[in-house]
């Protein structure tokens, strides 16, 4: 990969140190998304057209349509001023100090785990609306299941394929897309050392 111009190192070297910083955050936030969107989402699909459903709705639209270096910058404004929040601003891998390296990378993840959450919630809610309707789930009531057991050995189960095949998706989009988020939470990631290099003209 050739030489840094400006920091004389090997760019190998350099991905090698700040990728598990980046790969830790995009793991975080699909755990994230996992923990607030599948449960939204179910909720809102059991009831359906009801006040539960409609909340889901409206907090779910809200993420979609902020960018997530906003919310990144608004969450970094009120850590700093309000909670004098100070990050670290050197490499602290999770096994060498776990709470530094959590304060680092806990902000970014949260806030790219939130834009996936809504994605992920959406996307339960419809297929659990599917499952919903199937004749497997019409027996199992017939059957005299209790309601909880049939969302989660029916409903949740199926329902969560397409939910699985989108986080492995959504996986690598974090890694390569993070650069707005990591710059404005100043996480030394793979994002961070773009930006870096292309303000500095750092081809190679």
């Amino acid at each position: 990969l050739g030489r840094s111009f400006w920091r004389e190192e090997p760019i190998r070297d350099l991905i090698l140190r700040r990728a598990p910083i980046t790969a830790q955050i995009a793991l975080l936030a699909i755990v994230i998304s996992w923990v607030v969107g599948i449960p939204v989402g179910l909720v809102s699909a059991i009831w359906r057209n009801a006040l539960p459903d409609y909340l889901s709705r409206f907090f779910v639209i809200l993420f979609l349509a902020i960018p997530t270096f906003w919310t990144a910058l608004i969450i970094v404004l009120v850590g700093v001023l309000v909670f004098s929040w100070r990050p670290p601003l050197t490499i602290v891998y999770l096994w060498e100090d776990p709470w530094a390296n959590l304060q680092m990378t806990l902000g970014p993840a949260f806030v790219l785990g939130i834009a996936v959450a809504a994605v992920t919630a959406r996307m339960t809610r419809s297929t659990c609306l599917e499952v919903l309707h199937e004749d497997y789930v019409r027996t199992a009531r017939a059957k005299g299941l209790w309601e909880t057991l049939v969302v989660r050995r029916h409903v949740l189960r199926n329902a969560l394929l397409p939910v699985v095949t989108y986080s492995g998706l959504a996986l690598g989009a974090l890694m390569g897309g993070s650069v707005a988020v990591e710059r404005a939470f100043n996480v030394p990631g793979l994002g961070t050392a773009l930006v870096f290099a292309l303000g500095e003209r750092d081809w190679m």
